[in-house]
């Protein structure tokens, strides 16, 4: 078992889906842009640091929240210590207000029961792996490719997170319930939503694959 502590912040003001990273970058740009969670780029190289981001934006009805791992809670002082909380997102100027915080610590570990997740915009496939699912005529295959790829990206983010489950990570799909085209910095691509089982615990939204720091492959418990 391993200890996770989360801080979830949702403001009052809504937004459109597509003005998310708008707002990542507006958060970002009012907390300082030396501090790098915010924005997960490497100041010293340009490029960017492949890691789990620690602190994480999402929208919920239609609003904007922030989601804060472990150290990027701390972090977060930087924002909220601001006098104004005034965002530019996208040339307007958009006063936030705090409408709900949450803080938890959250138990990840093995269950002998697995739990049901739905993962929402999941964009699974990169290069290779694409060229993979598009070969496979079946549907079972693309399914257990899909499968693998999510067991992967989970173990992934457990060792990160500096988990090392003692027995093996399970992961099932249980309904493929949506698979579109979206632009992700501009790169089409394919998101799946996907309902699966997994006898790891997992915390309402975690985001899993790419574009995860920007609202991309949410997690959310089934109920």
């Amino acid at each position: 078992m391993s200890k996770l502590r989360i801080l979830s912040v949702a403001f009052d003001t809504a937004i459109k889906p597509w003005e998310l990273r708008a707002f990542r970058s507006a958060v970002a740009r009012k907390a300082g842009w030396e501090h790098e969670l915010f924005h997960n780029h490497n100041n010293d190289t340009g490029g960017f640091h492949y890691r789990l981001p620690l602190i994480q934006y999402k929208q919920e009805h239609g609003c904007p929240m922030l989601v804060c791992l472990n150290e990027g809670i701390e972090e977060l002082h930087h924002f909220f210590s601001q006098p104004d909380w005034t965002l530019d997102i996208n040339g307007r100027s958009t006063p936030v207000r705090i409408q709900r915080l949450d803080v938890k610590q959250f138990d990840l570990s093995l269950r002998d029961q697995p739990s049901r997740y739905h993962i929402r915009n999941w964009i699974a496939l990169n290069e290779d792996n694409y060229a993979t699912y598009t070969r496979l005529d079946g549907m079972v295959e693309r399914l257990y490719l899909l499968e693998k790829i999510l067991k992967n990206q989970i173990v992934g983010l457990l060792h990160q997170i500096g988990y090392s489950p003692e027995e093996a990570v399970e992961v099932k799909l249980l309904h493929k319930k949506d698979e579109r085209w979206v632009s992700y910095k501009g790169v089409k691509m394919l998101a799946f939503s996907l309902e699966f089982s997994c006898n790891v615990t997992l915390p309402d939204y975690l985001g899993i694959g790419k574009g995860c720091s920007s609202g991309w492959g949410v997690v959310k418990g089934l109920r």
